[in-house]
């Protein structure tokens, strides 16, 4: 799912004016958190569709917006997800011999989260055997593609005109 976004041109003058590529990525982390926000409000609003009006949980509470480890200054991630998912292997001795190092691993989820303990969102949102799939993440994503881009340009072309400002 590789989409082009155009009209960057005035954006790459500024980024050789900036120089600095740290701060052109920090920059980039903010506006990308700003972009993805329209998702995150997007699967708040799927979810509380969704949520079972007696239960504890809400899943729409513990959807959340996290930036992803990146090597090197040129790439920036940034995901909406839920919390109590998946985490991943620590790099120990154990875990290296065992294979398992970068591996994730299903949680149970945390009552401490503000939502509760919603461990079984991925059962909504992708189905198991007995039960349909009610997708409320992924269709966050894929209708609101153009405008997540176009927050992204707005957003990065001010930010480095604050970066630039700073100089």
């Amino acid at each position: 799912m590789a989409n082009e976004i155009t009209g960057l041109d005035e954006v790459q003058a500024k980024l050789r004016q900036l120089g600095n590529q740290r701060k052109a990525k920090n920059a980039a982390t903010r506006s990308s958190r700003k972009a993805m926000n329209i998702v995150k409000k997007a699967a708040v609003l799927n979810a509380k569709a969704l949520d079972d009006k007696d239960s504890p949980e809400r899943i729409w509470k513990n959807i959340i917006t996290k930036a992803g480890k990146t090597k090197g200054v040129d790439n920036v991630m940034m995901r909406v997800g839920v919390k109590g998912g998946a985490k991943q292997y620590g790099t120990n001795a154990d875990n290296r011999r065992a294979g398992r190092v970068g591996r994730r691993y299903q949680t149970q989820g945390d009552k401490k989260n503000p939502g509760g303990d919603t461990w079984y969102w991925r059962l909504v949102e992708y189905g198991s055997a007995t039960n349909n799939a009610t997708p409320f993440m992924r269709p966050a994503l894929n209708n609101n593609i153009d405008a997540v881009q176009a927050e992204f340009a707005r957003a990065y072309k001010e930010e480095l005109d604050k970066e630039i400002a700073k100089l």
